[in-house]
């Protein structure tokens, strides 16, 4: 089911229970099969909105707009539905949906922000696998402020090591010993740890792909039961 979803229903009308029982069941079938349309036409537009309003970087978000279908039965009108929405995997879309705070998973201090560089230069760009913290992980040393801070920074990028220093992690380029023993060196940062958390504006983009089969109900329902033969 997913995590953030809208819901659309066929009403049950006044005088339903005056039907004959066959009338009823075509009633119903028409019902279900205009809740599943709707839902269908609302992904296809979420999609769209997706697209448009936002960066995606892959497929991955896109594909995680998922709608789940009312499947044929005996069953109340009022209880006919479908719902359409994104699933847990994606739920980062939820936080644009309503707006909201984003705050580090697992309880950690701060947020870890990709910087371009992450991407390979373009920010548009998901992060390189490479570049993951779970796979930079192994190959970090963590730099204090301790007087000798300078000398296990050179040290560390001697050997090529990632470094966590100052509210950054950085990977090290360039580094060049020259033959007075002097060294030189080019830090470039990959992520950031200088925010706690970050404040997401709310930017509907499921609502809004929902409204236009929901306005169209009457006409989905009179096309459902033309097929039905009614």
């Amino acid at each position: 089911m997913p995590s953030t979803a809208v819901r659309l229903v066929i009403d049950d009308p006044e005088n339903f229970h005056l039907l004959t029982t066959d009338m009823k069941e075509q009633i119903i079938k028409g019902g279900i099969a205009t809740v599943n349309v709707q839902a269908a036409l609302a992904r296809k537009n979420a999609i769209t909105n997706l697209k448009t309003d936002f960066t995606l970087r892959n497929a991955f978000t896109a594909s995680q707009i998922q709608f789940t279908q009312m499947p044929q039965g005996r069953f109340a009108l009022s209880a006919i539905e479908s719902r359409v929405g994104i699933t847990e995997k994606a739920a980062y879309m939820a936080r644009q949906e309503t707006g909201g705070v984003r705050k580090p998973a697992g309880g950690g201090s701060s947020l870890a922000i990709p910087t371009s560089l992450a991407r390979g230069g373009n920010r548009g760009s998901p992060v390189m696998k490479k570049n993951y913290l779970r796979e930079l992980k192994r190959k970090t040393v963590g730099i204090d402020n301790a007087d000798n801070s300078g000398r296990r920074l050179v040290a560390a990028a001697a050997l090529g090591k990632v470094i966590r220093y100052n509210k950054g992690l950085f990977v090290v380029k360039n580094f060049v010993k020259k033959s007075d023993n002097r060294v030189s060196f080019k830090m470039d940062l990959i992520y950031t740890f200088k925010y706690k958390e970050t404040v997401t504006p709310e930017r509907k983009w499921l609502l809004p792909a929902s409204e236009k089969p929901a306005q169209d109900v009457e006409n989905i329902f009179i096309s459902q039961m033309k097929k039905l033969g009614m």
